[in-house]
């Protein structure tokens, strides 16, 4: 089976990566050969202005319903693959649900949602729906998702197995990778990626931000996107003047 190796993220190392936006960890993502990290067609539907979310996935597999194997699975409370993957969550993951992208059914609705939340969970990524919409939006825990149906899973799923490698909006999902979500949408980051996404990723973040204030002063895009040879070290010294960067180091070359 295919699984990730059995790598320790430090919490300050996911904490970095909230720093980073979804399209500075994509273009990074790329730079290193993972030309498929960014979920396709799953944006926000639950999240707070400016809110980033991040957490390791623990993944949920649906199938498309199947009326004979489903009766069997409905028989007993205890014997659903989603329930027991809601209730196995860790502090600090996100849940991530591959529902075959179907507009058909919601796998997930408020009491799921308070659950995750309850147990720590930091999010929940699905490639499908959710119903209870209005309720779930009361709750505060990062939701994405393809939409809304009105109706639960039994209508055109069934749950199969969980923490399994799972695909979501055309993008591979192991247990234990790390999600990062935002207003542009969810990146799926491989374990041994995220220190150098961190390192890379706030550098750049904070290079824009100085390349705003100058296109705000008039340069022009070749003088400010990146900074020329005349603004580099402008950007250099502004860079120090940053307080809630300053723990993380220049990532740059030719400093």
């Amino acid at each position: 089976m295919l699984k990730n190796p059995d790598i320790d993220i430090a919490p300050s190392l996911l904490e970095g990566l909230r720093l980073v936006s979804t399209p500075t960890a994509t273009a990074y993502l790329m730079s290193q050969g993972c030309n498929h990290a960014y979920a396709i067609g799953i944006p926000a539907q639950v999240l707070d202005q400016g809110q980033t979310m991040v957490g390791r996935a623990r993944t949920l597999r649906f199938l498309p319903k199947r009326e004979d194997l489903l009766k069997d699975q409905y028989s007993n409370v205890g014997d659903r693959p989603h329930r027991d993957a809601i209730e196995s969550i860790q502090p600090g993951e996100v849940l991530v649900i591959d529902a075959c992208g179907s507009f058909e059914a919601g796998v997930v609705g408020d009491m799921y949602t308070r659950r995750v939340q309850e147990l720590g969970g930091q999010g929940i990524v699905i490639d499908g729906c959710v119903r209870d919409m209005s309720t779930i939006a009361t709750i505060g825990l990062p939701l994405f998702c393809k939409g809304m149906h009105g109706s639960g899973i039994n209508r055109a799923l069934m749950s199969a197995d969980f923490q399994q490698p799972i695909s979501i909006g055309n993008t591979a999902v192991l247990p234990g990778d790390v999600l990062l979500g935002d207003a542009d949408g969810v990146v799926v980051v491989p374990p041994h990626l995220v220190e150098g996404l961190v390192a890379y990723g706030i550098e750049h973040e904070v290079q824009e931000r100085f390349t705003r204030l100058k296109l705000e002063e008039g340069h022009a895009l070749h003088e400010a996107y990146p900074p020329n040879a005349e603004l580099r070290p402008l950007y250099l010294e502004w860079r120090k003047s940053q307080p809630e960067y300053e723990q993380y180091p220049f990532a740059f070359a030719n400093e």
